[in-house]
């Protein structure tokens, strides 16, 4: 049996008593090989276990584990870099391949496969596995659509091989015109199910291409809604950081300022027990500045700390819009929104007059529901004139 090849090169056969010995020759076809089964030159982490499993990356490990086609193990990092001076980098030029650059992917490569490994919020789970849900059931669309597509083309084979079989018929030289008659629509009748069935099979076809781009497309937004995710979560938590920290320096300030004022107090006294000199120089006492600015970065601080406050708030709720958006949730305006529509939308007699005539409408032929929301209209078109006038 002739040995397996992979991109045009022979597989060593498999050493049987005794350990293998790694040149120039089997090193560089074993990299060929690696590149034909996983489409990318090796990385020192693909053959060095121990180094792949400090890096968290145990797929790494697997594949190197599993060996190679002819069951034949994968050379050692150093077996490898040894006939080429202690350099990968120059075995795999050497094979014919653009070695890999060095250092981890970017943080925008999110790895489907390895998205369970990752250690991420509940709703950023939850965001994941809905895009997740939605590229299998993409793929399940596909797998039916296949499936359905290899019935019709065995129903149109089958059609074409009973309009064949009756063409042939058709050619014998009858003996009763009426045999000849019912062979002759019988062939139309094979005719034009053929037809039907390859107009179904180019349906299926381009269903099962409209199936496949929805699969591709799922998994491309599932893998940019992971990325966003981990942006999201890195803001939060950075922000949060930031208002920890302001709020330390508030406190540290409030600190300073309450001590300051006790030695100001203190001062006081200690200048009206001295009140009975004849001669009074009236004069800022130096703590009062210093309290002045401590005071100063108090409010500076306890600003920074309502900033950082506002920027987390939005960032959570960004996310919460985001989660939101992916489960297909209706989106709840926040009380500022609400408060800028009061104040920024229209108002007046004719939204209030728009509004009953709306309820008057819905009390005519709307249900419950309708009227409801009329009510509603009605009650805000209301309190935001109220509010305006």
């Amino acid at each position: 049996m002739t040995p397996a090849s992979f991109a045009g090169v022979q597989t060593p056969k498999a050493r049987v008593g005794r350990k293998a010995l790694w040149d120039r020759d089997t090193i560089i076809q074993a990299i060929q090989e690696w590149v034909a089964l996983y489409g990318e030159p090796p990385r020192a982490a693909d053959w060095n276990p121990s180094s792949a499993r400090w890096s968290g990356q145990e797929w790494r490990v697997e594949r190197y584990r599993a060996g190679r086609a002819d069951g034949t193990p994968w050379p050692a990092l150093n077996a490898a870099k040894r006939p080429f001076g202690g350099s990968l980098v120059a075995a795999v030029r050497a094979a014919g391949f653009e070695p890999a650059k060095p250092g981890p992917k970017r943080r925008t490569d999110v790895d489907l496969a390895q998205a369970d490994r990752a250690v991420i919020s509940p709703e950023g789970r939850a965001m994941l596995e809905a895009a997740l849900a939605e590229a299998r059931e993409a793929g399940r669309s596909v797998a039916a659509l296949e499936a359905k597509l290899e019935r019709a083309q065995a129903r149109a084979r089958d059609l074409a091989d009973q309009r064949d079989a009756a063409r042939r018929e058709a050619r014998r030289t009858p003996k009763v015109v009426r045999e000849r008659v019912v062979d002759d629509a019988e062939l139309r009748r094979a005719r034009t199910a053929a037809e039907k069935a390859a107009a179904r099979v180019a349906t299926l076809r381009d269903e099962l291409a409209s199936a496949r781009m929805d699969a591709a497309e799922a998994r491309t937004a599932a893998g940019r809604l992971a990325s966003r995710l981990e942006r999201a979560e890195a803001t939060v938590a950075d922000l949060r950081t930031q208002r920890r920290d302001l709020r330390a320096q508030l406190d540290d300030a409030l600190h300073e300022s309450a001590g300051l004022d006790r030695l100001l107090t203190e001062a006081r006294a200690a200048g009206a027990a001295a009140a009975a000199e004849t001669v009074v120089v009236q004069a800022e006492a130096p703590e009062a500045a210093v309290v002045r600015e401590a005071l100063a970065d108090a409010a500076a601080a306890r600003r920074a700390a309502e900033q950082a406050d506002a920027r987390a708030a939005r960032a959570d709720r960004e996310l919460r819009e985001t989660v939101a958006a992916v489960r297909g949730e209706p989106r709840r305006l926040a009380p500022e929104e609400l408060a800028e529509l009061r104040a920024d939308g229209p108002a007046g007699p004719a939204v209030l007059a728009a509004a009953l005539q709306d309820l008057a409408a819905a009390r005519r032929h709307g249900g419950e529901q309708r009227l409801a929301a009329a009510l509603r209209r009605v009650a805000e078109a209301a309190v935001t004139w109220q509010e305006r006038i």
